[in-house]
This record gives structure tokens, sequence and C-alpha cells, in this order.
């Protein structure tokens, strides 16, 4: 997980909101749970400033993707996650089935494992 604060004394956006503060995590899979390398509240934490989460999160859920077939144990897993931003709260900026990573071969589907999260103060600030 990586994040950078980004700050503007005259606002961001158009709005008088000096600071912004970017994540990007990585997800690795592991066989311990929560069976990602970073737990879900490390990944989202209540912040007064904008804040944005994204990046690669391994991780397969109904709402950004409606079309997928995910097995129980895929669920378990991703909304821990899901909750975990949604409960501080954090929304979620992908549009449902948009896939966001293509695989090289034809026999695998595209899939969404890069969803972006806009934290409340964000979300005012962001158009689409």
């Amino acid at each position: 997980m990586l994040s950078a604060d980004v700050f503007s004394p005259e606002g961001l956006f158009g709005s008088p909101q000096a600071l912004l503060r970017v994540a990007s995590v990585y997800l690795l899979r592991t066989n311990r749970a929560p069976y990602r390398s970073i737990p879900p509240e490390r990944g989202f934490s209540f912040l007064s400033y904008p804040h944005l989460v994204l990046g690669d999160f391994n991780l397969h859920h109904p709402l950004a993707d409606p079309c997928r077939s995910i097995s129980e144990r895929e669920f378990t897993i991703s909304t821990r996650y899901f909750d975990a931003a949604f409960d501080l709260p954090y929304h979620l900026l992908n549009t449902p089935g948009v896939y966001t990573r293509f695989p090289f071969d034809t026999i695998s589907r595209p899939s969404v494992l890069d969803p972006a999260f806009a934290n409340t103060a964000l979300s005012p600030l962001v158009s689409s």
C-alpha cells in the first residue's frame, strides 16, 4: 500500500478543500485470514478530508462485477473489504460490470479487480 498526500493552498478541483490523500492498494493472496496481504481496516480509514483508495484488490464482488459467478469463499473474502469501505463510508466509483482486467488468453473472461473508492469528503468533487 502506498499513499500520497496532495496539497494545494488554493484548493483542489475548484473547491476550498486543500488536501487529498490517494492510496494505491495491491492485495496479494495469502493462505491465512483475511486471505489477502492487507487487512480491510488498513486499506480504509476515517478521514475528514478527501481520500481516494484504488488499486489491484484481487477481489471479486457482485457490486463491482454483477454478471460474474462468485464462489461463496470469494464473496466472503471480498465482502469484508467492501463492508469496511461502506461502513466508513466510502463509495464505489467503478461502474458495475465495466471491466478493469482483460486476460491475454481467450479462455479467461475479463473481470473487475481494480475498484476505486472515494470517501464522503471526496464524493462531491467527483462528477464521473
